[in-house]
């Protein structure tokens, strides 16, 4: 299993600190660290493949974030992901949990996935050889998903179309969004090949049906033969104007990110295409 992607403009005192941390996560699981690391996004994580007392090759992963911030969703994502069935996830096999004020820390090992991700960034950027049975197994994961329950996410569906019209400063002309569990942060990084798993499971929850396609549309833009195979896959519920809303909600996301991160550089023209497209087709309804 691997992590988010690298991240090369990490800060040095950031990653002492993580490694220091991921070392620690070792010892107290009784599990030795076997790999290079890899960092995630922002240098937010760390993870690498461990070896178990027993010989079992597991994935272990950490993170640490101020103790006014070390809770919700978010925090327990992973541990909140044990209850899903029928969908190809790492498993969570031992969490510990401490803290170094004025932050918490949780290191995760999870079984280890030997697939590689299918980018190591969440925007794709070359086209990929991928099955029919891949984009199949892709399909009946995210429909399985969506028949699971739960309290995460949201759960309003008319303050989310609400919120939406007022970022798009327009009303939208939909009725307000059906909700289904969904991944949330589907992107390449978080998706392997040959073999299909879906990985990091911190921000799954309720949300408008298609958001995690969706997502993964906006993030297959640079390459437009895989992002109409994207589409293709899940017209039925991305042409629908609850999946046209989950499509302005992702590229939302990824506009957001773009400015206040500076994040995603070559996505910004493709993903502000788009919002206006399907602005464009909502008005003229």
């Amino acid at each position: 299993m691997t992590d988010d992607q690298p991240e090369t403009n990490g800060s040095t005192g950031q990653r002492a600190f993580l490694r220091r941390v991921l070392g620690q996560a070792a010892g107290g699981l009784g599990v030795e660290l076997d790999g290079d690391v890899i960092f995630g996004w922002w240098d937010r994580t760390i993870g690498s493949a461990a070896i178990g007392g027993d010989g079992t090759r597991l994935w272990l992963r950490a993170t640490a974030e101020h103790r006014d911030w070390a809770r919700g969703e978010v925090w327990t994502g992973n541990v909140d992901a044990a209850v899903i069935t029928g969908v190809p996830k790492p498993e969570l096999v031992e969490r510990v949990e401490w803290t170094e004020e004025p932050v918490v820390i949780y290191a995760e090992l999870f079984s280890y996935i030997p697939d590689q991700p299918c980018s190591p960034t969440p925007e794709l950027t070359t086209q990929l050889d991928l099955s029919d049975a891949w984009w199949s197994e892709l399909r009946t994961a995210v429909d399985e998903l969506a028949t699971q329950s739960t309290s995460r996410g949201e759960h309003d569906p008319e303050t989310y179309l609400r919120e939406l019209e007022d970022l798009y400063e327009r009303p939208l002309g939909v009725p307000a969004p059906e909700l289904q569990t969904e991944h949330t942060d589907l992107h390449w990084a978080n998706l392997t090949q040959p073999r299909l798993w879906l990985l990091d499971w911190e921000y799954w929850g309720s949300a408008p049906a298609g958001y995690g396609p969706a997502l993964l549309y906006c993030h297959s833009l640079l390459v437009p033969a895989t992002a109409a195979r994207v589409h293709d896959v899940f017209a039925d519920v991305l042409d629908t104007p609850t999946g046209q809303l989950a499509q302005l909600a992702a590229a939302a996301h990824i506009l957001n990110r773009a400015h206040r991160m500076d994040d995603y550089p070559a996505l910004r023209d493709p993903v502000g295409q788009l919002t206006q497209r399907i602005l464009t087709s909502l008005e003229g309804r």
